[in-house]
């Protein structure tokens, strides 16, 4: 069996897992398409992984040990567990029968690993917010590695099949042995050699390095979408090793969180957040998150997404162009060009381009690479009373389509990409050549819009405004550098996480968003220098999970995954305006008005982020014995990645007992100390400092 296939029935059996319809006969196939290759043992790895811990761990299903205020372990309650529980039985019974502990993406070779016992082992993978602090395991001929100061599971605390799993298939310190240093170490000297020259010449003195507490903040918002628990701030800032940046980088990149964010970015370009009936949003963000965490090329991501046909519930990525497949195609023409190239064809549709030469006809030739797609859609007695799937169908038609000009002209287009003819005959599939076409070449566009989008998401600002109308109306500031970086991208193999290892690492990420000159390029609409990170608000996604991470509102009454989710859902969308244009367009409205602040300071989010119920943060501080200041500074660390200054504290515990005082002469009785850290709280989560990305 071919190994391409051999994947491809394996993720069907690890699909028939999940929706609890295995027999002990698929259970033996899995067991034997496990142990045929390297490369499948990371396929049901990463599936397990991220169907497991990211899914339903996430809901608070799991029972399993968590650090307190205190740092004294606490017990879950266990809810249900459903498909979780499904899941854990089939990894604890694979684990038993396939007998392998190791895997690395970025290392094709395996290496062996010891098996831990279980009432010492424990996943470094985020529990609701909090990480756990795995076991000793390492690679073969690897030496052993010094323990790291956090929460260990006792020998009485209970280990679940998933823990070991995850424990398993990351080695300790990835950063040290899955990356080849020198390679990245070239490239991101280049980009500093660059960025300096034009500092230089441009008479511009670069931002102060950032402090360890900005920096790990920004890169725990970038990479894993949301802000980093006080654990995890507070190991970071008690590292003392040289590289520690750099290695948590990496051990981000190979976290589920990674993979899981990524996926919700690309979501929301790919279809947007507006409901569309067409579209099944779990099935795209399971593409997407497998691929990601797969580290797949982009350009055969892309691939995937252009020239998809099946089901959407089937093919994730069939979602993409069946919500944007009416009016003629459209839409899937405009956000084509725009998402994968940069390049806004759509001001084409009706008449030659304003601002640059880009005809009509360019327009509706790209257009022509779309007109074989179709979307049919199917209704079926076994589904519930109106419900319907979408599938994305390819028709072997041929020949020129015609389009209208504004004078009343009608005029002929053949199937034409960057200037390339493809063959208009019936059996030739237009999709699939548009996305080989779009991968050619030295320097492809498609590199050059990825790079530029991706140094805009880690640096707050592209090398052009807006990211995707790039052209000769609106060349690149840095036009050496983005050639070089989308050169390299394309001689990594279009390897996503290599291009993020090289921003991440090179001095532009690494300085202050606070400049002393205080100047705002990006308010200014001059060209940016990159000469600090700029600021920008949080995305709506960003934000709701950040506010869920400090303050551990969902483990009041947790629910399951599914009513967690579509809670979360409801709340992103009352930022999202459909402009129900011809591109299918909306907007993001998480922009500071009034409505916008009361709800965000007063709603059901933030009243639940306040609650002092066992379990939630604020709860459990409140309860601690710790000195005043010390519980201030969690709350610090909790909602601002930082301890607080001497000046703030004073400040805080000032207000932390004013606040309490004035209740009691306002209500006529005792309040306890627990309502002036609610207000302090409540403060904190409000603040600019904790809704930017800086």
């Amino acid at each position: 069996m071919a190994a391409g296939t051999q994947h491809e029935r394996l993720l069907a059996l690890l699909e028939a897992v999940c929706e609890e319809r295995a027999s002990a006969e698929d259970f033996a196939e899995i067991e034997r398409l496990v142990l045929s290759s390297p490369d499948a043992r990371w396929v049901y790895l990463t599936y397990l992984d991220l169907h497991g811990t990211l899914l339903w761990d996430a809901a608070g299903g799991l029972g399993v040990s968590v650090p307190t205020v205190a740092g004294r372990a606490r017990e879950r309650p266990r809810n249900s567990r459903g498909k979780a529980g499904w899941l854990v039985a089939a990894a604890a019974l694979l684990l038993a029968a396939v007998g392998f502990f190791a895997v690395s993406h970025d290392r094709p070779e395996l290496a062996t690993v010891a098996p831990q016992p279980t009432n010492s082992v424990s996943a470094d993978v985020p529990r609701d917010g909090v990480p756990v602090e795995r076991g000793p395991v390492r690679l073969e001929g690897q030496p052993e590695q010094p323990p790291r100061k956090l929460a260990q599971r006792t020998p009485s605390e209970p280990a679940d099949a998933l823990t070991a799993l995850a424990e398993a298939a990351r080695p300790a310190e990835p950063a040290a042995t899955s990356v080849p240093q020198g390679s990245v170490q070239r490239v991101v000297s280049r980009i500093d050699e660059l960025l300096e020259a034009d500092w230089r010449r441009l008479e511009v003195a670069p931002a102060p390095r950032a402090d360890d507490a900005e920096w790990v903040r920004r890169v725990y918002l970038q990479l894993a979408g949301r802000i980093p628990t006080v654990v995890e701030v507070e190991r970071f800032l008690d590292d003392a090793r040289s590289d520690k940046r750099a290695r948590l980088v990496d051990a981000l990149l190979d976290d589920v969180e990674f993979a899981r964010n990524f996926a919700t970015i690309w979501t929301q370009l790919l279809v947007g957040r507006s409901p569309n009936p067409r579209v099944d949003r779990e099935a795209l963000q399971k593409y997407l998150r497998m691929s990601f965490a797969a580290n797949r090329p982009w350009h055969e991501m892309v691939a995937d997404l252009l020239a998809a046909e099946g089901r959407t519930d089937q093919n994730g990525a069939a979602n993409f162009l069946v919500a944007h497949l009416n009016n003629q195609a459209v839409p899937a023409t405009a956000i084509t060009s725009r998402l994968f190239l940069g390049v806004q064809l759509h001001c084409a549709q009706c008449h030659n381009h304003p601002f640059n030469d880009v005809k009509q006809t360019t327009f509706w030739e790209f257009n022509s690479l779309f007109q074989q797609a179709d979307v049919v859609v199917h209704r079926a007695a076994s589904m519930p009373s109106g419900a319907a799937v979408a599938e994305l169908v390819n028709h072997a038609e041929g020949g020129p389509i015609y389009y209208e000009t504004l004078n009343g002209l009608m005029k002929v287009a053949y199937p034409k990409f960057n200037g390339t003819e493809i063959d208009p005959s019936p059996q030739v599939n237009r999709r699939k050549e548009l996305a080989r076409l779009m991968a050619s070449g030295e320097r492809p566009q498609l590199a050059v819009a990825f790079v530029n989008r991706l140094w805009a998401h880690f640096l707050g600002a592209g090398f052009t405004r807006p990211l995707d109308d790039m052209g000769p109306h609106n060349p690149p500031s840095h036009p050496e550098l983005l050639d070089f970086l989308s050169e390299e991208f394309v001689r990594s193999g279009y390897d996503v996480r290599q291009l993020i290892r090289w921003i991440c690492r090179s001095t532009a990420y690494q300085l202050s968003s606070r400049h002393p000159a205080g100047d705002d390029e990006i308010a200014a609409g001059v060209p940016a220098t990159f000469k600090q990170v700029y600021v920008r608000p949080m995305s709506a996604e960003q934000l709701y999970d950040s506010l869920v991470t400090a303050t551990q509102a969902h483990r009041a009454g947790a629910v399951n995954w599914e009513a967690a989710e579509a809670k979360r859902q409801a709340w992103l969308q009352q930022f999202v305006v459909s402009l129900e244009n011809d591109e299918n367009d909306e907007t993001e409205t998480l922009s500071g008005t009034y409505a916008q602040a009361l709800m965000l300071m007063n709603g059901e989010l933030m009243e639940e982020s306040l609650s002092l119920a066992p379990g939630t943060f604020l709860g459990d501080l409140v309860r601690d014995r710790s000195s005043d200041s010390e519980k201030i500074r969690r709350l610090c660390l909790a909602a601002l990645s930082r301890p607080p200054t001497a000046k703030e504290l004073s400040a805080m515990q000032k207000l932390i007992h004013a606040s309490a005082a004035n209740k009691a002469r306002t209500n006529g009785r005792a309040v306890p100390a627990a309502a002036g850290y609610q207000d302090l709280f409540w403060a904190l989560l409000n603040s600019n400092e904790f809704a930017l990305v800086h």
